[in-house]
C-alpha cells in the first residue's frame, strides 16, 4: 500500500470519495532517452481508518516528520497493476507486476 495525504476538501479528493478507482505516474524528468524510467499504475484508493489509521500516519511521519506540525488527511492506494520502464536496463525494457487474487 501506498500511503498518501490530501485535503478531503480538494476537487480530486472529492472525486476518490465517489471513484474509488485511480491511476498514476512517477517518472524520473530527463531528455536523455538511455536514462528514461518511471512507473505506470492503477488501483484502489481509500480513507485510511482505525489501526490502518494509525499504522500508516506513523510510518508516514517516520519519513516525512516534518509533516507533524500540518493538518494530515491519510489515504491508502493499494495497486493491482504497476508497469516500471527502465531504459538504463535496455531500450524500452519494462517490467510489469499484476495483483493476483487466490
Amino acid at each position: 500500500m501506498f500511503i498518501f495525504t490530501s485535503d478531503p476538501e480538494t476537487r480530486h479528493a472529492s472525486y476518490l470519495k465517489v471513484q474509488k478507482r485511480a491511476a498514476g505516474t512517477i517518472a524520473l524528468e530527463t531528455k536523455i532517452i538511455g536514462k528514461i524510467r518511471g512507473i505506470q499504475f492503477t488501483g484502489d484508493v481509500f480513507e485510511l481508518e482505525n489501526n490502518e489509521l494509525e499504522i500508516g500516519r506513523k510510518a508516514y511521519l517516520k519519513r516525512f516528520p516534518y509533516a507533524i506540525v500540518m493538518k494530515t488527511h491519510f489515504w491508502g492506494f493499494s495497486p493491482d497493476f504497476i508497469k516500471m520502464t527502465d531504459n538504463r536496463l535496455g531500450f524500452g525494457k519494462k517490467i510489469i507486476w499484476e495483483k493476483t487474487d487466490f
